[in-house]
């Protein structure tokens, strides 16, 4: 989903409507929604799962070479919705 399609969603919704994140697709837990993050670069490993990394980080933070970590922040930004702890 894209931010578009979210906001466009998002705008049949009452504005004043808390948000709840479901923890999986199983409905096992929920949590509200605590975390906006468009600073976030997503790596997918997979079609259903992958790896976030805040831009903020330095290359030693995230555990990677300086090149490493400069090709990893150049790819797009994307959104992160984050559950309350």
């Amino acid at each position: 989903m894209t931010v578009k399609e979210l906001i466009e969603e998002l705008r049949t919704m009452p504005q004043d409507a808390q948000v709840i994140l479901q923890k999986d697709t199983e409905g096992n837990g929920y949590s509200p929604l605590a975390v906006v993050d468009g600073n976030t670069v997503y790596i997918a490993k997979n079609s259903y799962m992958g790896e976030a990394y805040d831009c903020s980080w330095t290359a030693e933070e995230a555990c990677m070479s300086e090149e490493e970590w400069a090709s990893i922040i150049a790819q797009p930004r994307c959104v992160v919705l984050a559950p309350v702890d």
